[in-house]
């Protein structure tokens, strides 16, 4: 889903291009009867509106390149669902095999058993810190010394519980790296929208300004007021930073 920072952006972006392209002639008409007979034996009349049409080209261009790295990054973020889920399901599968052998080996054993295989404690929750705690878990199965059974004709499987838990921990491990690629993705795509938005809000700064400045000369001072860029919100308008809803048409 686009950000709102983005989408109040387009709309400034939108009101503001909508203006110089509707108005700018008109506007820079104005300017050129106003200040021509200032001019001087030999000087040109400014092109007014060849300036307002490519500062416009600029703002789109700064618009759209914000608009592309806003979607590449919530695309991303979007892929990022499903290891994440593969992740929670794999802890909460090897979490429970963990809080089942500590059980068993808990009515097999005694509680004396639980020290030399590890189990002692809570058993942690963070998927990260869970694969660790399996790791020692699985050592000790294949290593310790433990008690006899306190059952007659029982004994815990310690072959088949060590390689149970590191199927498990096994494929936890590789969906954290999965989650962890996924992440630094994610890291670099925020890094580029906010090069994006940074370019775009200098831009739209800079060009707002100047539409606003050559409407308000030429004339048009109502809709010079509409596209003013706001002094405490960057890449907005006035009329959309202050949350007045969808800027007013430049027809109206």
């Amino acid at each position: 889903m686009p950000s709102k920072l983005v989408t109040d952006r387009q709309k400034s972006a939108a009101a503001v291009i909508a203006a110089a392209r509707t108005h700018g002639s008109q506007a820079a008409e104005a300017i050129s009867t106003t200040l021509g007979p200032h001019l001087a034996k030999a000087e040109d009349r400014p092109d007014v509106e060849l300036l307002l049409e490519l500062s416009t080209r600029a703002l789109e261009t700064a618009i759209t390149t914000l608009v592309q790295a806003d979607t590449a990054h919530e695309a991303e973020l979007s892929d990022d669902a499903g290891p994440r889920r593969q992740r929670d399901e794999l802890a909460t599968a090897l979490y429970d095999d963990l809080i089942e052998l500590k059980e068993v080996a808990t009515g097999l054993l005694g509680r004396g058993a639980l020290q030399p295989l590890r189990l002692e404690g809570t058993t942690p929750r963070d998927p990260t810190v869970l694969v660790r705690h399996a790791e020692g878990v699985i050592e000790a199965l294949r290593s310790a010394e433990l008690p006899k059974s306190r059952v007659r004709g029982a004994k815990l499987h310690t072959d088949e519980w060590a390689q149970r838990l590191s199927e498990h921990t096994e494929a936890l491990s590789s969906t954290l790296g999965d989650v962890a690629r996924e992440l630094r993705e994610a890291e670099a795509t925020l890094v580029a929208k906010n090069q994006a938005l940074a370019e775009h809000d200098r831009t739209f700064g800079d060009v707002a300004t100047l539409i606003s400045a050559v409407l308000r000369m030429g004339g048009q001072t109502e809709l010079a007021a509409r596209v003013r860029p706001s002094p405490r919100r960057p890449g907005r308008t006035v009329a959309v930073a202050e949350g007045e809803g969808e800027p007013a048409s430049p027809e109206a």
